[in-house]
């Protein structure tokens, strides 16, 4: 009889363990998730970071290339419509201005 209730115990203990095993491995199942999706952020905050970085050295240039005086690039950066267009509001421009003067 004094087999069965160290049985009964033992058995008890290992459920007891059991349960605690099966609440920890939830919990390492949850941390490991919340650890996959911090390093996922982590990725995409990593790859915005750089192409933003991309993006100031390439702003940075502009304004460099601005303030030297080498202005050349902005105009040959225009699409032949903008170019077109710019052609325009300048012939608009100067027409008024022959207008102006003419009278």
């Amino acid at each position: 009889m004094a087999d069965y209730s160290r049985y009964d115990i033992l058995i008890r203990d290992l459920s007891i363990v059991e349960t605690q095993v099966t609440v920890l491995n939830n919990k390492y199942k949850d941390e490991l998730q919340k650890n996959q999706d911090l390093e996922n952020a982590v990725k995409e905050m990593k790859a915005e970071n750089a192409f933003l970085v991309e993006k100031l050295s390439k702003l940075e240039s502009e304004l460099q290339n601005l303030q030297s005086g080498n202005n050349l690039d902005l105009f040959h950066s225009l699409s032949m419509k903008e170019k077109e267009e710019l052609k325009l509001k300048l012939r608009n421009l100067l027409s008024k201005i022959d207008y102006h003067i003419s009278s």
